[in-house]
């Protein structure tokens, strides 16, 4: 998976289309430590679960290895707090031989036909992000390891046809055992995206919504709440259909109103990060 990254020591101008690292990660897993050790209501730590990745770079990071044996172990984690690896690589060779307590292994997924559109591909045609069969065996394989395995399909786009493109794509996937999927919708946060676009001089969206996105939650613009439901609505029911009872995965949305999560059949608040 070819990237390109840079090590931040200081205060700099960051390159958008170059991901940033930071050089003080024992920084990082002392605070965490600390934390653990803490009494709060926060129940979890995400790594990776918002504008990065938790596996894409642990061979430079090593987070994983250091951070997963103290979630596992009931001195440094008394409270049994949980630790959530959000990626849409296929690096879980690196989480061989490590402890599998209070660990959730997350894939962000889609089907290949929606991936395409928005996860990109570099100048000489070389997926960005590794396949969607990748990362589903690798899904299987964290199951076999003994992680919880859980998968975010976000954003979900309704594309032409995208109701064959989903079932199909259920169907394939019911073979496997996420313990949870977590939905989300495409949305944007207001102007900024085409704010940052200009700025940095980056190409335009290869998909761009043809419905009318309002605000319906805080700053961001999405679909209609009727057309959320409906959406929402035939996904679960492929859900349904795609899984037998004794092996369907729980249902959450992301970021989401409780209008919404009645109306559509899927109630529950916990969403991938919990």
């Amino acid at each position: 998976m070819a990237t390109s990254y840079q090590i931040l020591t200081h205060r700099v101008k960051a390159d958008p289309s170059r991901h940033i690292l930071f050089d003080n990660t024992g920084d990082f897993v002392n605070a965490v430590k600390a934390w653990l050790l803490k009494r709060t209501n926060r129940t979890s730590l995400g790594l990776g679960i918002d504008c990065s990745d938790s596996l894409l770079y642990e061979g430079v990071t090593g987070y994983a290895k250091r951070l997963i044996p103290l979630f596992a172990d009931s001195e440094t984690n008394p409270f049994g707090r949980h630790l959530v690896l959000l990626t849409k690589s296929a690096n879980v060779h690196y989480l061989e031989g490590l402890p599998t307590g209070n660990t959730v292994v997350s894939f962000s997924l889609n089907p290949k036909k929606i991936a395409d559109l928005f996860e990109g591909r570099f100048p000489d045609g070389l997926r960005i992000t590794p396949s969607i069969d990748e990362r589903l065996n690798a899904s299987r394989k964290c199951e076999w390891m003994g992680f919880e395995t859980r998968w975010r399909i976000d954003p979900i786009i309704s594309v032409e046809g995208w109701q064959s493109v989903y079932r199909e794509f259920f169907q394939k996937a019911s073979s496997f055992g996420p313990k949870r999927i977590t939905f989300g919708i495409y949305c944007q946060m207001g102007t900024g995206l085409r704010i940052f676009s200009q700025k940095w001089g980056l190409r335009p969206m290869s998909w761009q919504p043809t419905g009318r996105l309002v605000k319906d939650m805080g700053s961001h613009i999405q679909l209609p709440r009727a057309e959320r439901v409906e959406l929402y609505s035939a996904i679960r029911e492929m859900v349904e259909k795609a899984w037998p009872p004794s092996m369907r995965p729980e249902l959450a949305l992301c970021k989401e109103i409780g209008e919404v999560r009645s109306a559509s059949g899927i109630p529950s608040r916990r969403c991938n990060c919990e």
